[in-house]
Formats: C-alpha cells, sequence, structure tokens
C-alpha cells in the first residue's frame, strides 16, 4: 500500500486541500492549530478503506469531531459533505477512492471506494486459500501511544488477517496485544527449545532501532516484559522513560505486524513488508541524540514502508532527504532541502521560528547596530554587552563574531 495524494474537504480545520506524498518518508510541520494531526486523521480515513474488504479488521469512518464547522456570532454550521479522496497503489494497481458524509444522519459511503474494498476481498481469498500473498502493514499511532496499561481481553488467533491488522488504527500502540503475544512465543520456545521466526523478527528489528538495546523478552517471574542493555542491565518496561519506552513500543509493534502479516518471509518480515506507517509527534519525550537517529532507524529497518509523521523537532528535519509537507492555512507548501543544515537553520528558514528569545534578540540586533555604526565602545554598547553576557554566557557564537566586527572596526 501506498498513498500519492489525499483530498480533503470540509474535514476538521480543511476547506478544501490537497497534499502529495513521497513514496518513503514525508514529514508534516506546522505551527499548533494548523491541522498536522487532521492530516493523520483523514490518511486513517483513505488507508482505512482497505479495512472494507477484511473481515477482521475495523475501517475508519468518518466521525462526528472530522466535520468542518463554521461559527458566527449566534451559530454553528456544520459543513457537509465531508470528503477524503484518495489516489495511491494497493498491490501493484493504481487506483483511487473516495470517502464520503453527506449529512448529520447519514453514513460514510463506500460506494465510490468499490474497486479498494474489491482489491483486500481478494487478496483475504487468497490468503484464506492458502497463498503466500504479500499483506500491507497499515497501523496509526497517535500521541496517546505511550504504554498505557488497559483491558484488553482479545487473543492470539493465529490468523494473519486477524492478528495482523488487530486495532491497527486504534491511534496507540496495542502494547497488551502485543506482550500477550510476546508471552505465547517466549513459552513455545521453553517447550520447544526453538525460537520462532516472528520472534526474532521483533528482537532483530528492536536491537537495530532502539540504541542500546540488546535485548527484549518476558519474564515469567514478573508477568512482564523486560528490556536488556548491552551493557548488561535489564529493566523492565515501565522503569523504561517515556521516550524509550515509546520508540520501543511503537518499533516493536511494527515489526510485530509485518511478522504476523507475512510469516513466509521470514527473518525478513520487516524488511521486505510494504504497507502504510503514520506516527503523530515522533520526537515526543525523545532525547536529540535520538531524534537525530531515528529517522534513519525506521527507514532502515522498515525499507519499504511509507512513513507520514509529524513532529516540531528541527534535528529531525535535518535528517531528512525525503519530503517536507508544510501546513499554513489550510494549504500545503514542500520545503526545500532540509537534509543536513543545522537546527538553528531548520528553525529559522523552514519552520519560521525565531532561534533566540525576543528579548535577547533584540538586545542582539542593538549592539550590532551600534558596533556598525563605529559606536560599539560607547556607554550603552559594553550595557548591552554585560547584559548580553549574564544572559548567554561571553562564549556565545554571536557575541564572538561581535569581536572579530569590533577589531575590523577599530583597524579602521
Amino acid at each position: 500500500m501506498r498513498i500519492d495524494k489525499i483530498r480533503l474537504k470540509n474535514f476538521r480545520c480543511y476547506e478544501e486541500t490537497e497534499i502529495e506524498f513521497h513514496p518513503n518518508f514525508n514529514i508534516v510541520i506546522g505551527i499548533n492549530g494548523t491541522g498536522k494531526t487532521a492530516v493523520l486523521e483523514a490518511l486513517t480515513v483513505a488507508a482505512g478503506s482497505f479495512f472494507l474488504g477484511i473481515d477482521y479488521a475495523e475501517n475508519r469512518h468518518i466521525r462526528p469531531e472530522d466535520i468542518r464547522v463554521l461559527s458566527t456570532e449566534f451559530d454553528i454550521n456544520e459543513q457537509f459533505p465531508v470528503e477524503v479522496e484518495t489516489w495511491g497503489v494497493i498491490n501493484g494497481q493504481e487506483i483511487s477512492w473516495l470517502r464520503e458524509l453527506t449529512g448529520p444522519k447519514n453514513k460514510t459511503t463506500y460506494v465510490k471506494a468499490l474497486k479498494i474494498k474489491e482489491l483486500a476481498k481478494e487478496i483475504q481469498s487468497r490468503v484464506r486459500a492458502g497463498e503466500n500473498v504479500n499483506l500491507p502493514m497499515v497501523a496509526y499511532y497517535s500521541t496517546e501511544r505511550l504504554w498505557k496499561e488497559r483491558s484488553d481481553t482479545t487473543k492470539i488467533s493465529g490468523s494473519r488477517l486477524k492478528d495482523g491488522y488487530y486495532n491497527g488504527l486504534k491511534a496507540t500502540s496495542n502494547n497488551k496485544f502485543f506482550t500477550k503475544w510476546f508471552e505465547k512465543e517466549e513459552m513455545v520456545v521453553l517447550q520447544q527449545r526453538k525460537e520462532s521466526v516472528g520472534l526474532q523478527v521483533v528482537r532483530k528489528t528492536v536491537s537495530n532501532c532502539v540504541d542500546g538495546c540488546e535485548n527484549v523478552y518476558f519474564d515469567f517471574n514478573r508477568r512482564e516484559l523486560i528490556m536488556e542493555y548491552n551493557d548488561g542491565r535489564k529493566l523492565p518496561f515501565k522503569y523504561l522513560s517515556d521516550g524509550v519506552r515509546n520508540t520501543l513500543a511503537t518499533v516493536a509493534d511494527i515489526a510485530f505486524r509485518c511478522a504476523m502479516l507475512n510469516p513466509h518471509l521470514g527473518e525478513d518480515a520487516a524488511q521486505l513488508t510494504e504497507g502504510l506507517v503514520l506516527i503523530d509527534e515522533l520526537d515526543l519525550h525523545l532525547h536529540p541524540s535520538w531524534q537525530k537517529e531515528i529517522v534513519n532507524n525506521l527507514k532502515t529497518s522498515f525499507p519499504k514502508i511509507q512513513f507520514i509523521v509529524t513532529t516540531h523537532s528541527p534535528l529531525i528535519l535535518s535528517t531528512v532527504q525525503d519530503r517536507i509537507v508544510t501546513m499554513v492555512d489550510g494549504k500545503a507548501y514542500y520545503s526545500v532541502n532540509t537534509y543536513g543544515r543545522t537546527a538553528n537553520d531548520v528553525l529559522r528558514n523552514v519552520m519560521a521560528t525565531p532561534e533566540r528569545i525576543e528579548d535577547v534578540q533584540d538586545k542582539l540586533d542593538l549592539y550590532f547596530e551600534l558596533i556598525e555604526v563605529g559606536e560599539g565602545l560607547s556607554e550603552n554598547a559594553m550595557n548591552l554587552r554585560k547584559q548580553l553576557e549574564e544572559a548567554i554566557g561571553n562564549d556565545d557564537p554571536e557575541l564572538a563574531r561581535a569581536d572579530v566586527l569590533l577589531a575590523f572596526y577599530e583597524d579602521e
């Protein structure tokens, strides 16, 4: 599965807009309230249309909260129709489909999504006939994706379709379900003295993608998952930092789904499975050193999966060679290359955000103005210099640049 373009009409904050996507990695940026998460939610409607043809999977309808509203002084009016139109590739075929909500008491239509539904049904029939057909991995991870304790009585079925697509668009990592699977697989290891291919896929992927991770296993005494570090430390997941736990949970869930959906791919399931992964706030709780690695780690671990994510991190943007989509006033703009640029450069020129707080920047601007007019050693300038050193330190690069300019103007 790959999504090349979507068109939104009356979906959340969007009156009407089109967004094009790169086949590999896409990052959607914008200030708070510009509709980054709305784009991901619309994509769940688009991708969820595939589940119309899968018996065990739950597709995503257009919900009441997805309807755009116009407010006046005396009234609030819902806008119809709400449309999510999509162009993409399913199982090697280029197709388009449309999901629509035409009124407040109506249901989301699928009449114009019959082709993707029939493609999914055909794939499902081939799986049930015993064919080793490759299934696309589809999942959405929202900002709620931390490992929350919640009730989940679903049992591992052993079905590729049922297990691989379980709660795929529920916006959270399915930690309870995944933990049950891990416990079951570890029990098989104890009984048969042999590790399943699925378990190998998950462990290998997590170790490659999570810095410092040597192994992940289920502890039967503690009844929980344990992460073992390269230095020998062993920590239950509940004691890991939010950033580590969040990354590990997401990566493990993706790898788990790849292994469940395509067991015939063996140890290469994560490498060879195609699909679509949506992640809201990729930088959630991540240390800057991890932010610089996360995009490359995901692309390396899952090279055939299309990622569409949001972020506020200039460090992450500086590692992307694919596509940056900036949402401004309900429209999509495609940024120039950000790969290899400094975080400050990305902040200033891509995210349109000042590098410094306004008070410090104003003082720096005034200080440089005084230097350039030959008053760099005046009492006013010296007072500004003292205030700046107290605020940002005397080793700040801008103050070093000021010293060079002072020397230059003195020589003149």
